[in-house]
């Protein structure tokens, strides 16, 4: 039986990831790999595209630092804007960082997202079960212990 206190997770005690690039991280806060559903903090240090990606299930959003957009989409998300992408939207995710303070948005993922290359050709598929080895895999090498985020 899980209780309150199984479900606490001190934001603090887990690390920064590197999400493919050094302006890009996610600090990750519940990974399930049983349902596949994942809440992280995405940090993007410097202004430019991200990435272009398609969500299979629905994604919200919710703005904390910083400004983004998407390159087919005419809004642009800021601090305390509430975002719901449907499944199926293809996106191009842009950072819109103005000075020192890097993007911060938290983000719930209830299923797997395909990223497209510049041609639009699936490059990779990331899913809880990676998105837990990445944070696994990051905790291993820098010597970090690692805090029970599958709940």
């Amino acid at each position: 039986m899980t209780t309150l206190q199984d479900m606490l997770v001190l934001a603090d005690r887990v690390p920064w990831v590197p999400q493919g690039s050094d302006r890009v991280w996610f600090k990750p806060l519940r990974i399930n790999t049983t349902t596949g559903r994942w809440t992280n903090i995405l940090k993007v240090t410097e202004s430019g595209v991200v990435n272009r990606h398609r969500h299979l299930s629905e994604v919200e959003g919710y703005v904390l630092q910083g400004r983004w957009h998407y390159l087919e989409h005419d809004w642009q998300a800021e601090p305390g804007s509430f975002v719901f992408e449907p499944p199926g939207d293809v996106h191009t995710l842009v950072a819109d960082v103005d000075g020192d303070e890097p993007m911060l948005t938290l983000f719930t993922i209830y299923g797997p997202i395909e990223y497209m290359d510049e041609n639009g050709e699936l490059a990779y598929v990331e899913t809880a079960e990676t998105k837990m080895k990445r944070y696994l895999d990051h905790c291993r090498d820098a010597g970090i212990e690692t805090v029970d985020l599958d709940f």
